[in-house]
Formats: structure tokens, C-alpha cells, sequence
């Protein structure tokens, strides 16, 4: 699920947890944060980083980049960094949905930190184009 679907806490959770025990999470369609391409190296004692301070039990040498990353669509915070950031591309070709029904993130949930990821505006729904036929491909790099 991409964030705004979960919140920014249970999608970087997630990512890191799925990368401490060797599999992959996926971002979903929406981008992510640049921050979290990093790796950590100011955990504190008490497992804080001041890059993420909204986020416990953190380990110096934990990363919050999701292993895949997802394109639908081509226009949700697709960006050259984003792509090389991720061990796996997910690409679905005429993916879509119509209003209501997956594949939509209403205007209320589009935050600036939101609209800044996925390259819009606050408050603006964001919508795939409407569906036909999806297909996914994914192809995974050597680490």
C-alpha cells in the first residue's frame, strides 16, 4: 500500500522491519520520501534518529526504503533518485481505477508532505487513469 494509504510511521516501520529480516516491502504507486534512501548512522541510545523522530527502536545501519518500487501510471512521484533507490521495479502498464474504487487517494488525505511526494498540490484527489487491462512485471536486481 503506498503512504497516505498508511501513514508515514507504519510505511517506514514497515520498510525497515521487512529490510532487517532480508525481504521486500513495496512503496506502492506515490513515491517516497528522499530521506528514507539513506542509511541510518545517528541512532541514539535510546534507538532515536534526528531524521526520523517520529520513529522508535531504530538500529544505526537500518534503512526505511522500500525494496520495491512501484510504477502505475508513470506520474506519482517517478523520479530517476526514486527509481535507482529501489532493488526491484514493479511496473503495471494501464493500471487505473475510477473514483471509489482503489486507485484513488482523496483530496482530504493529500497533505503537503503528500503533495510534495507524489509531485502535486494539497488537497487535490489523485486518481490513475480509469482501468482497461493490467499487467505487472517486476524484475529484481543482484544486491
Amino acid at each position: 500500500m503506498s503512504l497516505g494509504s498508511l501513514s508515514r510511521e507504519a510505511h517506514e516501520t514497515l520498510a525497515i522491519a521487512m529490510n532487517r529480516i532480508g525481504g521486500k516491502s513495496n512503496c506502492g504507486e506515490g513515491g517516497e520520501d528522499p530521506l528514507r534512501y539513506k542509511v541510518f548512522n545517528d541512532v541514539d541510545g535510546a534507538g532515536k534518529s534526528a531524521a526520523f523522530p517520529h520513529l522508535k527502536g531504530l538500529r544505526n545501519g537500518d534503512i526505511a526504503s522500500s525494496a520495491i518500487k512501484q510504477v502505475a501510471s508513470g506520474r506519482f512521484g517517478v523520479t530517476p533518485e526514486y527509481l535507482m533507490s529501489g532493488r526491484q521495479l514493479e511496473i503495471k502498464m494501464a493500471q487505473g481505477a475510477k473514483p471509489g474504487e482503489g486507485g484513488q487517494l482523496p483530496g482530504k488525505k493529500v497533505s503537503p508532505y503528500i503533495a510534495m511526494l507524489r509531485r502535486s498540490k494539497p488537497g487535490v484527489t489523485l486518481i490513475s487513469p480509469p482501468p482497461t487491462t493490467t499487467f505487472t512485471r517486476s524484475k529484481t536486481w543482484p544486491s
